[in-house]
């Protein structure tokens, strides 16, 4: 059996996906939401996992508009879902425009502050110092109530694909992060301070990436010895 070039396949794969774009949608700023700029296959590329961040903040305006858009590819996504069964909470940490805290993520990308929420993480402890983390939550009984073991797996697949997603998007505007599938005590009492029985299912880190540094090479001599054999 031939061997299969795998960026072909991947080009394809990307093609694909591209001509399955949404229309964009309209974000918190009134604004027509820009598809990425990226083709796919350069987004693809670049994705690896991000664990260093830049110390300034993130514009809060950025961070709607980019979930905005992943949000309505959601919603197109899982037509027969409910839009609601899944909730996005953000933990801002370094936010131009917002005060520290927890933000509820509206369909429109917009953001509301979460009443009774339990004070921050530290992030350098638990998310490498990122100034955004993203977490994911929904109602994991009323998903297996709704239709058992199926309705529970049902809601961790579209959870994952909304953070990946968001990941992608974040990446195709110049951001980096890491996806993080470990649950937090203090994300689920977010997401029970407003949504009693959401629990946390996983995060997604997001900031700018710290340059690469990349060590200089050797520099030529001014005076080269004599040619040896």
């Amino acid at each position: 059996m031939p061997l299969l070039d795998q960026r072909e396949v991947m080009d394809e794969y990307a093609t694909r996906l591209a001509a399955a774009r949404p229309v964009p949608v309209t974000g918190s700023t009134g604004r027509a939401v820009p598809l990425p700029a990226r083709s796919l296959w350069e987004v693809l590329s670049a994705r690896q996992s991000v664990r260093s961040f830049a110390d300034g903040p993130v514009a809060a305006t950025d961070l709607s508009e980019l979930l905005a858009t992943a949000l309505a590819t959601e919603r197109d996504r899982w037509p027969a879902r409910q839009p609601d069964d899944l909730t996005v909470l953000m933990q801002a940490h370094r936010v131009r425009g917002l005060a520290a805290g927890w933000y509820e993520i509206a369909p429109d990308g917009g953001h509301t502050g979460v009443i009774g929420a339990p004070e921050l993480p530290d992030p350098m402890a638990h998310f490498d110092d990122a100034p955004v983390v993203l977490s994911f939550g929904g109602d994991v009984r009323a998903a297996v109530r709704r239709a058992g073991v199926a309705g529970y797996s049902d809601l961790l697949v579209r959870a994952g694909a909304l953070a990946h997603n968001c990941w992608l998007l974040a990446i195709s505007r110049g951001f980096g992060g890491c996806l993080r599938g470990r649950a937090q005590h203090s994300s689920t009492a977010a997401f029970a301070a407003g949504h009693p029985g959401r629990r946390h299912l996983l995060s997604l880190t997001l900031g700018h990436p710290v340059p690469e540094q990349v060590p200089p090479g050797p520099q030529p001599s001014a005076e080269p010895g004599p040619a040896t054999r």
